[in-house]
């Protein structure tokens, strides 16, 4: 129940950004493309969580014409369909374990998560409306547990609309979910009979649904000679299970903020 989420899901709301910058003259769609970018973020120390951290962003992605491969947080997304708008393909993943590093009394005495290996895909859709660099994307991405950390699977689903505001800065506006299966939200949501005893807090497991909902805004500004700018703000709430959870209750909070800033260079 790290940042992890939230780290992926910052991820995903700048990598559309990043991927749409304005094209310099250098830009060439039937030759490889290669965009970097590094920053921080800030988010909660894990989901639910009242403390903070500081993070760094890395970021890569090669592209020719339609295809890209491209990290997301900790993992890779790549895009196998030769198609304007529909986009297609796996991702791979990496989720840390939940340990005594978290800065919380309580729950830094929990039995720890394993971290684990997920893998799933993606699906995303573009229709243009109004000028040319206007659209409004769709994308459900499911991730699976390949280890035994969780043994479940999430679902991530969110609908962006982009709009180009000038030849340099570009708005993007996202609404987003998240749904977990049972093993899954039991496993970072739920209260086992130990934890009950260490935390002393009641017994509870967690069912199967929407975790949460919440929207983001980012910024991005293209400066001369290929280098560009980028500023990301997000809220959620957390709903469903996660509210529910006695964690949540006694030592978190439902409402979930994040930033970051960041600097980009393509080649």
């Amino acid at each position: 129940m790290q940042s992890l989420v939230i780290f992926i899901l910052l991820v995903i709301f700048s990598t559309s950004t990043y991927a749409q910058q304005r094209p310099q003259e250098s830009f060439n769609l039937n030759s490889w493309n290669v965009i970097v970018a590094t920053g921080t973020f800030v988010s909660p120390q894990f989901e639910g969580s009242k403390q903070y951290r500081v993070l760094p962003l890395p970021f890569i992605r090669a592209s020719k014409g339609n295809y890209f491969i491209q990290t997301e947080g900790p993992g890779l997304t790549a895009n196998i369909l030769n198609h304007s708008r529909l986009k297609l393909g796996p991702s791979l993943q990496f989720r840390s374990e939940r340990d005594k590093d978290v800065k919380n009394s309580v729950l830094k005495k929990f039995k720890t998560i394993n971290s684990s290996i997920e893998a799933g895909g993606f699906l995303s859709y573009s229709i243009p409306v109004g000028a040319p660099g206007t659209n409004i994307t769709t994308k459900i991405k499911a991730m699976f547990d390949l280890g035994d950390a969780h043994n479940g699977y999430t679902i991530n689903s969110s609908i962006t609309f982009n709009k180009v505001l000038n030849r340099r800065t570009r708005i993007g506006i996202t609404l987003s979910t998240n749904f977990g299966d049972q093993n899954y939200n039991n496993t970072y949501y739920g209260l086992s009979a130990y934890n009950k005893i260490i935390s002393g807090y009641s017994l509870y497991e967690a069912g199967s649904g929407f975790n949460d909902i919440g929207s983001s805004v980012n910024v991005t500004y293209s400066l001369k000679n290929n280098w560009g700018l980028i500023g990301i703000f997000g809220y959620k709430k957390l709903i469903g299970p996660a509210k529910n959870s006695p964690i949540i209750k006694n030592i978190g909070t439902r409402n979930q903020f994040l930033s970051s800033i960041g600097v980009s260079y393509r080649f």
